[in-house]
């Protein structure tokens, strides 16, 4: 499944370079009712579910992906303002890639499970990856890790590329300063080739799309 992942060009740099995205934890995410897509209106609730997000956060990471590159609006509030730089990435299917679901109102009856001692997998599936109904133009997937080693160079946690990711696209915002051919030269040893290019607004819709007057390179694997 082909996901973008929206950045600043120093930090696509380095997931270029190091083959590994840095993985969010929950209390990091701009959203406000984060994992408060069910509804916590008895004060039991929201202590049992205080108790719940806690671990969470120190147990699960995240990386927020979409599925397109065109939207003006995501490049603007993830792309550093058209500045930045967009990773297209093939990953492949599993429990740990989930689509997030967006809602009008709180689910209702999620937590009933917390007070028989647990949740099934549907009601954890249901809290992790639904989100107001605003954000629903993110088209956003969701691709989960354990944290379960942090970094000893920053003490992060990091989603390492193999062997399950594969850089496949690197396209350069409107605004971005850097050119193709330095970002091509970023790529080392790909397994599949992986296209450079840069974009721009559309002449007559409300979508980016390819700069071709900037002519993109194709970065493809070397030859046995």
């Amino acid at each position: 499944m082909r996901l973008y992942y929206l950045t600043e060009e120093k930090w696509a740099r380095k997931v270029i370079q190091e083959q590994r995205f840095k993985l969010s934890t929950f209390d990091e995410l701009n959203d406000p009712f984060e994992l408060l897509g069910a509804s916590i209106g008895e004060k039991a609730a929201r202590k049992i579910f205080k108790v719940l997000l806690a671990h969470w956060t120190k147990t699960i990471g995240l990386l927020c992906t979409g599925m397109s590159w065109r939207s003006p609006v995501m490049w603007a509030h993830y792309g550093h303002k058209h500045k930045g730089v967009c990773l297209g990435f093939d990953i492949a299917e599993g429990g740990h890639l989930l689509p997030v679901r967006y809602e009008a109102n709180r689910l209702r009856g999620l937590l009933d499970g917390l007070g028989r001692g647990q949740m099934t997998l549907d009601e954890i599936t249901a809290v992790l990856t639904t989100k107001f109904k605003d954000w629903e133009y993110e088209h956003e997937w969701r691709i989960f890790a354990r944290l379960d080693e942090r970094a000893p160079e920053d003490g992060k946690y990091y989603l390492n590329f193999d062997p399950n990711i594969t850089l496949r696209e690197v396209i350069l915002g409107a605004r971005c300063g850097a050119s193709v051919a330095d970002f091509a030269a970023l790529i080392k040893t790909p397994k599949q080739s992986v296209e450079v290019f840069k974009i721009r607004a559309a002449f007559d819709s409300f979508a980016m799309v390819r700069q071709k007057q900037v002519k993109a390179v194709t970065v493809r694997p070397s030859k046995p």
